[in-house]
């Protein structure tokens, strides 16, 4: 659980808060995904599921007349099915050798665990927003045997090819410099900190270069279809989401015993209607953080005036439990603006000082 967290503004102003002991209930929890994946495998072999370890899929191929799927793996071996579920990734081979993913991702993202007992981090989660890498940010998050999870995220955005100032090329100077030269991650980790090889994944945002999410007896789910929020880079909580309105509707078909394009479009108006609405107010919000950085200043000057009612809020807002339309509530609305305007003030007015910068 993250019962202690916040975030770093692109200004240095900084909250961390305690929404476990203060509100009752924690903001997110850390899992690894080594971990999430095996309980989901083993629950669905439980349930019934026929899982094939090792079947490297190589291609899919479909027939109209009987209505099945044929896939086929690298030893050889092919499985038939009534429909298909494209679940292999931001990369998504499949899709796009089927034609419904049209170009490569975007956006990338790093991760390096850092042992436990090694660092200096007295908190749960914490996102960073250094201002060279907006409207990415760099987070650690805590895992219950006290391993941090560093990662850095490149969000796409401004100029094509780049992800604000950044290119996707910069993630491994930009995620090892901070382990040394940030000033606040730096000092999360300590002079100590053991951490493994950084890993980079890519990031398909916003459904970015789909085409569709169905057809025929097919269903794209999950980083395959770009469930990822273009503002944060995170798509678990979108992905379960998403799964949970493919199988909604695998079940609906099931019953009907009609698998067909106009039926499995019924999963694409689920999702959207989901967390898929949001995503064209998150790309707005990217851009906006990017070219006025000011705004996260502002937000993280107000949480430290609002307090830890504030900051779950906001933590629910940046992992889509909640739509980005909250901040266009009047009462809310009308404190940001009015913390814009203070922010403004203090920094251009009377030169509030600059504390995040890198070292030497």
């Amino acid at each position: 659980m993250c019962c202690s967290g916040g975030f770093v503004s692109p200004k240095g102003i900084s909250y961390i808060g305690a929404s476990k002991e203060k509100l009752g209930e924690a903001a997110c929890c850390a899992v690894k995904r080594i971990h999430l994946d095996a309980r989901i495998a083993r629950k669905a072999a439980a349930t019934g599921a026929d899982l094939k370890e090792g079947f490297e899929v190589t291609n899919a191929t479909f027939d109209a007349a009987s209505g099945l799927w044929t896939v086929t793996a690298a030893s050889g071996a092919s499985v038939r099915g009534r429909v298909l579920v494209c679940a292999d990734g931001a990369t998504s081979q499949l899709a796009t050798k089927l034609g419904y993913c049209t170009e490569p991702p975007r956006g990338v993202c790093s991760r390096a665990f850092v042992e436990g007992g090694t660092h200096n981090a007295n908190f749960d989660g914490v996102c960073f927003y250094p201002k060279w890498s907006l409207p990415g940010y760099a987070a650690l998050f805590k895992h219950p045997n006290d391993d941090l999870n560093y990662c850095y995220y490149l969000i796409p955005c401004g100029k094509p090819g780049y992800c604000g100032d950044v290119k996707e090329s910069d993630l491994a100077k930009l995620h090892n410099d901070a382990i040394t030269k940030d000033p606040f991650i730096s000092a999360a980790l300590g002079p100590n900190a053991k951490l493994e090889r950084m890993r980079a994944a890519s990031l398909r945002l916003g459904s970015q270069g789909l085409k569709t999410s169905y057809d025929d007896h097919l269903l794209i789910i999950g980083d395959a279809a770009g469930h990822i929020d273009p503002l944060t880079g995170e798509g678990i909580h979108t992905a379960m989401m998403g799964g949970h309105a493919a199988a909604e509707t695998l079940l609906d078909m099931r019953k009907s015993g009609d698998f067909s394009k106009a039926s499995c479009a019924l999963y694409q108006r689920r999702w959207i209607a989901a967390f898929g609405h949001d995503f064209p107010m998150s790309t707005k919000f990217a851009e906006l953080i990017y070219r006025y950085p000011i705004l996260m200043d502002a937000v993280a000057s107000e949480v430290q005036r609002r307090g830890d009612s504030f900051m779950a809020k906001w933590a629910e807002i940046m992992t889509c439990m909640q739509p980005k339309t909250y901040f266009f509530r009047p009462d809310v609305a009308l404190q940001l603006g009015w913390a814009i305007t203070r922010e403004v003030i203090e920094q251009k007015v009377f030169g509030k000082a600059d504390k995040y910068q890198l070292k030497a």
